[in-house]
């Protein structure tokens, strides 16, 4: 899969990307995986996991789906972002205005995570603090019962074939509503393929 084309990062990052940096985070953005990335670059997939590693540092972002927000929220104004604008704090800001969670976290049928963007205020009505505290407060108590089978079963086979997931359900939010959700994600692997975690995005189906 070839990458769209958008404006480069800009200068104004803390550090500057290097041209394998700059490609891999066109990939990304593109939604290409690290294989596919690793294909279309003729390199290995360890070097394609030290170049994200690198990006997700120098932008101060969590995850490749971070980087893909933050990517095409820039598309083509890029370079009219100052260096104020891209520090750690506003880069995260940016990431935490969209309407949608964002997370990291573990493979279990509680779904607690690790990590959950500002987003989670405005599609469930609880805070990112909330949802991170206590795994008592998992997501995975959101999810309607008739719902959590299906989405256990759905993960669990892609993260078995190293595939994303793509999956619709209902929550119940901190005011008693109940929402539809769209989630999309991937797995997160150790070197030798165990699954260490799942990361991905969640909004609202619009009615």
């Amino acid at each position: 899969m070839r990458a769209a084309s958008f404006a480069p990062a800009p200068a104004a990052v803390s550090d500057a990307l290097t041209d394998r940096e700059e490609q891999t985070l066109q990939l990304i953005a593109a939604g290409n995986s690290n294989k596919q990335i690793a294909r279309e670059l003729g390199i290995s997939d360890g070097t394609v996991k030290i170049y994200v590693r690198s990006l997700l540092r120098k932008f101060h972002l969590h995850s490749r789906l971070q980087l893909a927000s933050w990517v095409h929220r820039h598309k083509g104004v890029a370079s009219t972002v100052s260096k104020a604008a891209v520090g750690p704090a506003s880069v995260a800001g940016l990431i935490n205005d969209l309407p949608v969670l964002i997370y990291r976290g573990d493979n279990a049928r509680t779904w607690y995570m690790d990590y959950v963007s500002e987003g989670c205020l405005q599609l469930t009505g609880y805070s990112a603090e909330y949802l991170t505290r206590d795994p008592a407060h998992s997501f995975g108590s959101l999810i309607l019962a008739e719902y959590a089978d299906y989405v256990w079963y759905c993960v669990q086979c892609a993260l078995l074939k190293h595939e994303p997931f793509q999956l619709r359900y209902r929550i119940c939010c901190a005011d008693g509503r109940v929402k539809e959700v769209c989630e999309t994600g991937i797995g997160v692997y150790s070197p030798s393929g165990e699954v260490l975690g799942v990361e991905g995005a969640i909004f609202e189906v619009a009615g």
